[in-house]
């Protein structure tokens, strides 16, 4: 009954944040044709004075097509979009979970229920949850038949991790959303805290010499475009001992904060 309430509750955000993934990826594909030529011409992200700017520009201005149109779809479809789009869209479902609760006066009524906090915290997430990853790998999917319309193909497996990858990150941004929405008695307050915070990481990550200390670090160019190009395996993702394992590392965060979550929520009261 909760799960059902709590999808009710955001089922046409989800509606509309899957539009927007879509609605984002679209034309970067179809216009490639376009613009693969000024890109082989231009300099700009080639002498930019940052070295990760550079590779941007090496990789989406690379002679052979299928290199550059792969450097192309990690920028547009993951760096830009994904991020982009999956962090607002788990701060914006997952700052209501409770917040919203105490807010409408509801909170003394659901944590009354007969059921422990931990279901109850499982059933507001687990929605929310498929709500935010689902969209991924569906938007991900039509990009690989749009890609077909313009002769080019971006594989599937590849793209399947790459977006496995996005999940996770997604799945951390909801987790760390839930907890404050958990702390916080405000909606605007948990937007705010989350929304600083992510602010922040983005300004550490395009500063130069802290940029490693980013947690956009773990979803960038560098990382998606050896996903995208079939470089990075899978026990790469998840396997400690055998590379960076920045997947891992990303569900083990989201793994701390839903925990976390559950802590406080046992000690909340109404």
């Amino acid at each position: 009954m909760i799960a059902g309430k709590t999808w009710r509750e955001i089922r046409w955000m989800a509606l509309a944040y899957l539009v927007v993934l879509e609605l984002l990826a679209v034309p970067v594909i179809l216009l490639w044709p376009d613009i693969y030529p000024d890109l082989q011409r231009s300099t700009l992200l080639r002498n930019p004075g940052m070295d990760w700017v550079k590779r941007i520009g090496d990789g989406v201005g690379n002679r052979d097509e299928d290199v550059a149109y792969r450097a192309w779809c990690a920028i547009m479809l993951f760096f830009r979009s994904t991020n982009l789009v999956c962090t607002a869209g788990a701060v914006l479902l997952g700052t209501g979970l409770f917040a919203r609760e105490r807010e409408a006066q509801t909170l003394e009524f659901l944590l009354a229920r007969p059921v422990s906090r931990g279901r109850i915290l499982w059933q507001k997430t687990w929605p929310t949850a498929v709500a935010l990853v689902v969209p991924i790998f569906l938007v991900n999917a039509s990009a690989i038949w749009w890609s077909s319309r313009i002769e080019m193909e971006l594989p599937f497996a590849e793209t399947m991790r790459a977006s496995m990858h996005a999940a996770a990150f997604t799945l951390f941004f909801l987790a760390t959303t839930t907890w404050v929405s958990v702390k916080c008695r405000v909606q605007a307050h948990v937007a705010a805290w989350v929304g600083a915070a992510a602010v922040l990481q983005i300004g550490v990550y395009l500063t130069q010499r802290i940029r490693p200390y980013s947690l956009f670090r773990l979803v960038d160019f560098d990382w998606y475009a050896p996903l995208l190009a079939g470089n990075l395996p899978l026990r790469h993702m998840f396997d400690p001992t055998a590379g960076p394992a920045f997947t891992s590392w990303l569900l083990l965060g989201a793994s701390a904060f839903w925990f976390a979550a559950w802590r406080a929520l046992r000690r909340l009261e109404p």
